[in-house]
């Protein structure tokens, strides 16, 4: 039973009836949110479980489809003096594993910023954006106006709960910030398009709740000013 605590509180922090008044009509009319929506609360439903976890981690290996999993075990293992296929990563002992599949609404080879947004707002989206919706197309700064789709992270911080960002990547790289960033492409990381807020600009003025409580990553030249000494 405490092996499914967390799973089963992410699915009820992105049930309908949590998010339903936060987040706006686009979003909730998603085919993508609906089908989504459907398929949880069905699986919520058949899981018997009254505990309730004190904080919940979404663990993102950014790129590590079956390929990339299978080199590295392969790898590890004969670093061992092994032959590698015998092997085990420390993941393969989890208690519970499966398989997505990732692809974006333009594109069969997925990219982080869209995978990612699908991850932290239950709607698949285009190559390239961050927390827009498919109605956007890439780079066009007035025309991904108004359609921001709101984050889990957001939501937990309306909520009055503590968040938080640690990456190994960039703060403004795609997979990171799409918990905290609405951008037309995901390469506006110090400068955008327009009056569009570039990445680095959204994370400083971040308003929902309290602010982020806890963020770790790399990319600190991204908020450096331009006449900064490097």
């Amino acid at each position: 039973m405490k092996k499914i605590v967390i799973n089963t509180s992410l699915l009820l922090m992105l049930s309908s009836s949590l998010m339903a008044s936060s987040i706006n009509s686009e979003q909730k009319s998603s085919t993508w949110y609906k089908d989504a929506q459907n398929i949880l609360n069905a699986r919520i439903k058949t899981i018997q479980n009254n505990h309730k976890a004190k904080n919940i981690i979404l663990f993102v290996g950014d790129g590590m489809g079956v390929s990339t999993i299978t080199a590295a075990r392969i790898l590890d293992g004969q670093n061992k003096g092994h032959t590698g296929e015998e092997n085990m990563l420390s993941f393969d002992k989890f208690p519970y594993s499966g398989l997505v599949k990732t692809y974006n609404t333009d594109s069969q080879t997925a990219d982080s910023a869209g995978t990612m947004t699908a991850m932290v707002t239950g709607v698949k989206t285009k190559k390239g954006v961050l927390s827009i919706s498919e109605f956007s197309n890439r780079a066009d700064c007035n025309g991904s106006k108004g359609h921001e789709v709101k984050t889990i992270l957001e939501i937990a911080e309306e909520m009055k709960k503590s968040t938080g960002i640690v990456s190994t990547a960039r703060l403004t790289h795609a997979t990171p910030a799409a918990t905290f960033a609405h951008s037309a492409d995901r390469d506006w990381e110090h400068k955008a398009q327009g009056d569009c807020k570039d990445i680095a600009k959204q994370f400083v003025d971040f308003s929902y709740g309290d602010g982020i409580d806890v963020a770790r990553g790399g990319g600190r030249r991204e908020f450096m000013p331009k006449d900064a000494k490097k």
